[in-house]
This record gives C-alpha cells, structure tokens and sequence, in this order.
C-alpha cells in the first residue's frame, strides 16, 4: 500500500513497512518557506552595527538558493537541501544546531585557504562556526543534516566580511538576477 504524506516542507511518498520515502526535485521548496532553518541570529550589536554603518547586505540574497529536497519527521529525522550560489558569494562566518555533511555538487566553494571542487565535500559538526564563499563560477552544495530543523547564528565581530559581502553583491547584482533567474527555471 502506497501513502502520500504531505507536511509544511516538502512530499513524500511512503510506502511498505518500512516507510520508505521518495522525493523528487519538483518537490522541493524554498528554505525560508519550509521553516526548516529559523531565522538568522545576529550577535548583539552587529545588526545595528551594520545598519549604522549603511552596510546593503539586499544584494547578497539575489546570490543564492536554497531548496528543501527532503525533510524527515520527528527528533530523528534528516533533511537534504540544495543550496545554489553565485560566482564569489559570500556567506559570513556562522554555526548551525546541527551536524551537517556538505558535498559540491557544482562548481566550487572556498573555506578559508582551501577550495573544493566537484566531487569534494566536508562536514561541520553541529555549532561549529565555518565561512564559505563560492568559487568563480558558482557553485551547487548539497546539504545532509542530521536533523529536520537547524538555526542559523551569526558570528559576531566580522564587519570586514559583511562589507566585503555587500560590495560583491552590489557589484554582481546585474549578473546574479539573471543567473538566479535560469537557476529558477531550470531547477
């Protein structure tokens, strides 16, 4: 017997005793919508801190995407997003609840002084703070967590980084709108 369970993230069909649980790209949906991942936390001070200074960080959401593939029930449930980027987007340094297992699957990202290519990946244990910026061409990371549902905490202390943030997004707008308009229509 064959059920379809449908819940606030994505679908799923289960079927046999075993609850096996298929999923298709067409399924997915946006992170901010699935409420898989709350809102980004911001140390005390840093918000305001970049408010005041004039610091756009606008631009820098049109350089990314994120689609919830698969997310499981319960306490011990996973989940599987497909994070798309720009060329030389630029994530600030941050720590999510949960363990997370990252494979690129696209291009490239760059952690510290190291790149990983295609093919490569790593993984981040839960709280643990990492910044990432894609390579030059962009990349698509696939992200297995060990959880159904994970924060994201901004580390403080890196106004550097927010403005170098906001001068490539402000620099890439024209290019990342179309190339976040093919990514739309093709994923």
């Amino acid at each position: 017997m064959t059920t379809i369970d449908e819940d606030t993230s994505t679908k799923s069909v289960r079927s046999g005793k075993r609850g096996m649980s298929l999923f298709t790209k067409e399924d997915g949906i946006e992170l901010g919508e699935s409420q898989a991942m709350s809102s980004p936390q911001f140390e005390e001070g840093d918000l305001d801190a970049i408010i005041n200074e004039g610091i756009d960080l606008t631009p820098s959401a049109v350089g990314n995407r994120n689609v919830v593939l698969f997310r499981g029930e319960g306490e011990d449930g996973f989940s599987l997003v497909r994070a798309w980027f720009a060329p030389n987007y630029v994530l600030p340094r941050h720590s999510h609840s949960a363990n997370c297992l990252y494979y690129v699957d696209r291009g490239s990202v760059v952690l510290g002084s190291r790149v990983m290519g295609e093919g490569s990946g790593f993984f981040v244990p839960g709280d643990a703070p990492y910044a990432v910026q894609a390579g030059p061409e962009g990349a698509v990371v696939l992200e297995f967590r060990d959880a159904p549902s994970f924060d994201m905490k901004i580390n403080g202390g890196q106004m550097d980084r927010f403005r170098m943030m906001a001068e490539v997004g402000g620099a890439n707008l024209p290019e990342w709108t179309r190339l976040l308009e093919e990514e739309q229509q093709s994923f």
